[in-house]
């Protein structure tokens, strides 16, 4: 089984990134409204490889982002050693860049994949429906280093969803017509600060569907984004097909309750279940 991923840690306001799964809510009963801020450039993470220091430069126009108008994100990788010099990129999964997106309270989730616009800069535009305290996580591959991510928390003007409370695991869930399934390979229990396996069963009116029967989509059969609740540890990680199962190798840097994300295509359509994780403190 040949299982592909991306790990890191993320540390201060959202926690260090490391490597990198979701839901009973409990709705608070005001949405939280933004004044007028523009976005903010927070200290972002930077990974050394290969006796560099990459970063991700991540802009916005217009600088005051509002809901149901559309804002260009533009995002330029950079080397800290020769800062005006273009980064190449490798091809990972398909794209240059991955970009997730999150609310602050993990009930909402997106991912693009910004295109190239210029030399060594790419460029996302999008449109948030709703606003609200955002994060904005790039993953890449600057061409001959190592996989590297990138963290950016955003405000958007505008009437919020309802605050979602994550209290309780979920590890089955329903999208389109299919329901998911996510269970720890060789374990009883999800625990942190071990390399583990997840498997993600999906089945349609009862019938499980050999995951080898799936479209691909980002080089594979599905792929997989994991956020910790509490520290926002994030990981990406992607999948390949054993047996009628997807399978997934994780690595939680911390015990608690982690939100979790899995795509996977059918028929040209990118279906995505939702779940939440309950990770157990090691025992040794």
């Amino acid at each position: 089984m040949k299982v592909s991923f991306c790990t890191f840690i993320a540390s201060g306001f959202y926690a260090s990134i490391l490597f990198v799964v979701g839901c009973k809510g409990k709705p608070s009963e005001e949405p939280a409204l933004l004044e007028n801020v523009p976005i903010v450039n927070q200290d972002q993470n930077s990974e050394k490889s290969d006796g560099n220091t990459y970063r991700m430069i991540i802009k916005s126009n217009p600088d005051i982002i509002e809901a149901g108008k559309q804002v260009v994100f533009s995002l330029t990788p950079q080397n800290a050693n020769k800062p005006t010099e273009p980064v190449p990129l490798d091809n990972s999964h398909s794209y240059e860049i991955h970009l997730t997106l999150v609310s602050n309270d993990l009930s909402w989730f997106d991912q693009r994949h910004p295109g190239l616009a210029d030399l060594g800069s790419y460029e996302q535009a999008y449109t948030f429906k709703k606003g609200g305290v955002y994060t904005l996580f790039a993953d890449y591959k600057p061409m001959g280093s190592k996989d590297t991510v990138q963290f950016k928390n955003i405000g958007v003007n505008g009437s919020s969803l309802k605050s979602v409370t994550y209290t309780e695991p979920k590890l089955t869930s329903t999208t389109g017509p299919f329901q998911v399934t996510l269970s720890p390979y060789e374990d009883d229990q999800f625990e942190s600060l071990k390399w583990q396996s997840i498997k993600a069963t999906i089945t349609k009116d009862s019938s499980v569907i050999a995951s080898n029967t799936l479209g691909d989509y980002l080089g594979g059969k599905g792929h997989m984004v994991l956020i910790g609740i509490k520290n926002k540890d994030f990981q990406h990680v992607y999948s390949s097909p054993d047996n009628a199962d997807l399978v997934f190798q994780v690595f939680f840097a911390n015990p608690g309750l982690y939100r979790a994300w899995l795509q996977f295509q059918v028929e040209n359509i990118i279906q995505t279940a939702d779940f939440v994780i309950q990770v157990e403190q090691q025992n040794n």
